[in-house]
């Protein structure tokens, strides 16, 4: 119900339009447009490849061919079809693993139900369910508790009855009343006649009597699209509302080099060693065997939000767009303290063994309680005086309220990711029990010797030009790994 509702909701924009160049120079919009376009920021990149692969595409083939030819969109959709085309149950080290890449929740899915469009459908997570033998909680179907039996119990959740959108001001924006400027290049400003002759001269239009203003409005399906072309063009706003030509430029190779900051790792606590079979005569990595660690690490490029990923390589490490960029540094000019420039990972939805500097969520502290029902208070005519009672409920209930619970039992979280055999942490998304071998376009599977194989006849490389070399990877190759994953196109 609530999905339907977004879909059908629209937002009025005033478009100031170059005719002759057929192109955007600024729509002129409410805080209801930019706290949507903002929210890019907050999606975990498994959502975004998710969201524009269920996006109606009513752009031109060549406009497609163009898009998805992005190197960022290729290579994450690679991974997300990687993690989607593993099913053994040999692999993963829980059943709720592979959901959790594919699926991940947002960092900011509190504040993104406060939007007036919200364009993640990714479900919150509203059910619960509790072992009733030591009392530990999860939102995952499945799992079994530490204790060794499965959580039994499936909870109302009592907070969720309460709940309601009573937001009057901005959700990411201070000015809840005010009107923005918002560039084709997605350069955001407060709306003013200064701010307005600025985006004008910097669109290079001469002519003004080809400007013309028309009212459009938007709606989910043209929002994800701009989503694509916030990811792929200079234009995404021509792009979207006047279904221009796309001005996507190929960036050359290691592009990236120049716009990362790469910055040394103070500590090699965190380095992992993978194995690297490399061609001598092309320079170039083959094949990829690691015990877990390292697919752990890039699989978990899926839960990371663009927010944070701009954070850690900076506003101009989208070579391929820039657009990622002025919506970052927009975000940052208007609040400077806002979630949305490091939105974080969900906890346990992570990589344990991250070397990237990218933070959990961490929540307010919040402490859950169960019970098998509510307290009601009853007139006791023996003792003339009120007393209370139990309301028994199927299943139980669950709330952040001690009061709400009759005879309130505290929750422990539980973590869908199994306890190492040392108990110090959590395993991660794969099992440990055997080695993969990660291919050049991120694909995974279990190592064997047919694997490799069958692999090195498909390249037809000669056994001499192979080498085998070992790799350590800290937080500085982690962050050089990332950069090329996001801007170069990989075998």
């Amino acid at each position: 119900m609530a999905s339907q509702q977004q879909n059908s909701k629209t937002i009025p924009l005033k478009v100031l339009v170059d005719k002759n160049s057929n192109k955007v120079v600024f729509v002129e919009a409410t805080k209801d447009f930019v706290e949507t376009i903002f929210s890019f920021l907050s999606l975990p990149l498994a959502t975004i490849v998710r969201l524009l692969a269920t996006a109606t595409n009513n752009n031109s083939d060549q406009q497609h061919q163009q898009s998805e030819s992005s190197p960022f969109l290729g290579n994450i959709k690679n991974l997300y079809q990687s993690v989607q085309n593993i099913n053994s149950n040999d692999i993963w080290s829980s059943p709720a693993c592979k959901q959790m890449l594919l699926r991940p929740r947002n960092p900011c899915e509190s504040l993104l139900k406060e939007l007036f469009l919200n364009i993640d459908d990714t479900e919150s997570s509203i059910e619960y369910f509790v072992c009733s033998t030591c009392y530990k909680f999860t939102t995952f179907e499945n799992l079994n508790c530490t204790c060794g039996n499965p959580p039994n119990k499936k909870p109302r959740n009592l907070d969720s009855e309460s709940q309601g959108n009573n937001n009057q001001n901005g959700v990411f924006l201070r000015e809840s009343g005010a009107m923005f400027l918002v560039s084709d290049k997605l350069k955001i400003f407060p709306s003013s006649k200064v701010n307005s002759l600025m985006m004008l001269v910097e669109s290079g239009c001469s002519d003004f009597t080809q400007l013309e203003e028309v009212t459009h409005n938007i709606g989910k399906q043209e929002i994800l699209n701009l989503l694509k072309y916030t990811l792929t063009s200079h234009e995404p706003l021509t792009n979207t509302i006047l279904v221009s030509s796309s001005k996507i430029i190929d960036d050359p190779p290691n592009q990236y080099e120049s716009a990362v900051r790469v910055m040394p790792s103070p500590s090699d606590s965190s380095k992992m060693n993978i194995k690297v079979v490399q061609s001598k005569s092309q320079n170039k990595i083959i094949t990829i065997e690691d015990n877990g660690d390292f697919v752990d690490f890039i699989f978990s490029f899926l839960t990371m939000p663009l927010g944070s990923i701009v954070k850690l390589l900076g506003a101009n490490s989208f070579a391929g767009s820039g657009c990622v960029g002025n919506l970052y540094k927009s975000v940052e000019n208007l609040d400077p303290t806002s979630v949305l420039l490091n939105p974080g990972i969900v906890p346990q939805f992570g990589c344990p063994n991250q070397p990237l500097n990218i933070p959990h969520v961490q929540p307010p502290p919040t402490t859950y309680y169960y019970g098998t029902g509510t307290p009601k208070l009853e007139w006791d005519h023996y003792y003339d005086g009120y007393r209370t009672i139990e309301v028994t409920v199927e299943g139980g209930v669950i709330s952040k309220s001690k009061g709400s619970i009759y005879n309130a039992k505290t929750l422990i979280a539980l973590d869908p990711r199994p306890l190492n055999s040392s108990e110090e942490g959590v395993v991660g998304f794969l099992k440990r029990t055997t080695f993969y071998g990660v291919g050049g376009n991120l694909e995974v599977k279990p190592l064997s010797a047919n694997f490799c194989l069958s692999y090195l006849k498909e390249l037809s490389l000669p056994i001499d030009d192979l080498e085998v070399k070992v790799i350590p990877i800290g937080e500085t190759e982690a962050l050089m790994f990332l950069g090329a994953f996001l801007t170069s196109k990989l075998p």
